[in-house]
């Protein structure tokens, strides 16, 4: 796909989700609303649990609600605990995963999600590897995982959130 294709689609993305992300928001638990933490209470039944992944994944890869990259990138989406990342992307995203889960499952902490863009930003820099089977362009979803947090570090901002 040519940069200004992406660059479309990307646009494109930004007015679907933000207005989806503003809905999921306003109607769903604050707790319910982790990025790939281990368990998850969905609110409708407290028997439900995410199912933790052992698997690299790579699929939904420009689509943010159901984007699932390596064991730990995604909403409600992350590894088995003790489960090595895929990559160096997904090491950033469990990383990230661990410090919203220190920090009370709190998807809009400020420091949890300025730590995710930085190391991003790091590996999008370096050029480093994927994982075998990778379908996805890490450029893509570099770019959909900055898309969520930065929304997430936006309302946790007007929340002052730590």
């Amino acid at each position: 796909m040519d940069g200004g294709k992406r660059n479309q689609s990307l646009k494109l993305a930004i007015l679907v989700f933000h207005p989806l992300l503003a809905l999921l928001i306003s109607t769903t638990p604050i707790h319910a609303l982790n990025i790939g933490v281990h368990s998850v209470n969905s609110g409708i039944t407290s028997s439900k649990q995410q199912q933790c992944s052992r698997t690299c994944e790579s699929q939904h890869c420009n689509s943010p609600p159901f984007l699932k990259y390596g064991k730990y990138c995604g909403i409600l989406y992350s590894g088995c605990p003790g489960e090595k990342p895929c990559d160096a992307l997904d090491a950033c995203c469990m990383t990230h995963d661990n410090c919203i889960q220190s920090n009370n499952n709190d998807y809009l902490n400020v420091e949890c999600n300025e730590n995710l863009l930085n190391c991003i930003a790091e590996v999008r820099d370096s050029g480093k590897g994927t994982f075998k089977g990778n379908k996805c362009m890490v450029e893509e979803v570099v770019d959909v995982i900055t898309l969520v947090i930065e929304v997430a570090l936006l309302a946790g901002r007007v929340l002052h959130k730590p």
